[in-house]
């Protein structure tokens, strides 16, 4: 009895060496895959030419969300937007992602009131694993009923070009324009003369302020003026001061001298001032 008691102890340890060998074989092959699901939908199936259509992927089963990688191709449909989102239910994590299409193109009309869309399938990627999920039919119908056809609203009427209108006759615009452009032009060509003719003719010369002084002297000698006199010889001497002091010093006498300066004394004073100005 005891020798079955021992035989039966070592087939049981021999049984848990096996199942634990078994366990840690099969461990890392568990942990490397983990079994994941999706399911793909289409809100509404059932649309209108223009309509926007939600498409939805939901992917439930993997432990780490982030790996999770998701490829569609809704052509000829374009994607406007795209979400995705994390949530946690009972059966673990669930990946969605929202995509939402719309598709105005010619490709796109139903051509006999109704179109069906078949998308490729969206292809999921998780931890080496590959799973291919395929989308619901979408049917598209036209908004143009056949009442619509038979009894037409708006008609487009061929276009008709209008007729040409001016609020001025281009000939007498044309008319108009030559005859400014040709004043314009007698204009231009006038005042090129005038800026000819002012540098041809010689400039006049300007009169020194001593010359001025001795013909204001002289001019006083011939009217008798004895104040107008004085004054012209006190300029006098003004002017002489810096070209010949002793002639400056005599006008001045003559100009304020008791008295009235003698025409003889100033035609000698203004013979000796112009010799003295030409040496």
């Amino acid at each position: 009895m005891r020798r079955v008691l021992q035989i039966g102890a070592l087939v049981l340890l021999a049984g848990l060496a096996v199942g634990l060998v078994l366990a840690l074989v099969h461990e890392p092959a568990g942990r490397a895959v983990q079994p994941f699901s999706i399911r793909a939908q289409l809100s509404p199936r059932e649309a209108q030419f223009g309509d926007t259509v939600v498409a939805t992927l939901d992917v439930s089963g993997g432990r780490d969300p982030a790996n999770i990688r998701v490829r569609s191709n809704f052509e000829p449909y374009a994607v406007t937007s795209r979400s995705r989102s994390v949530r946690t239910d009972g059966s673990g994590t669930v990946v969605r992602v929202v995509s939402r299409l719309r598709c105005l193109e010619l490709e796109c009309v139903p051509r006999k009131g109704a179109k069906s869309f078949l998308f490729r399938p969206a292809v999921v990627s998780y931890q080496g694993r590959t799973i291919v999920s395929s989308w619901p039919r979408l049917r598209v119908r036209s908004r143009v009923t056949t009442a619509d056809v038979a009894a037409p609203v708006l008609r487009v009427p061929p276009p008709l070009a209008a007729p040409v209108q001016y609020r001025v006759s281009p000939d007498v615009t044309g008319f108009g324009l030559l005859a400014l452009a040709g004043l314009l032009a007698a204009g231009g060509a006038a005042l090129l003369l005038w800026v000819g003719l002012q540098r041809i003719t010689p400039p006049r010369r300007r009169v020194a302020p001593l010359e001025q002084v001795l013909r204001e002297l002289a001019a006083s000698c011939a009217n008798g003026d004895s104040g107008r006199r004085r004054r012209a010889l006190e300029e006098l001497a003004s002017q002489l001061e810096p070209i010949d002091e002793p002639l400056s010093f005599e006008s001045r006498v003559l100009a304020w001298g008791p008295r009235d300066p003698r025409p003889d004394a100033i035609s000698d004073l203004t013979s000796r001032v112009r010799t003295a100005v030409r040496t």
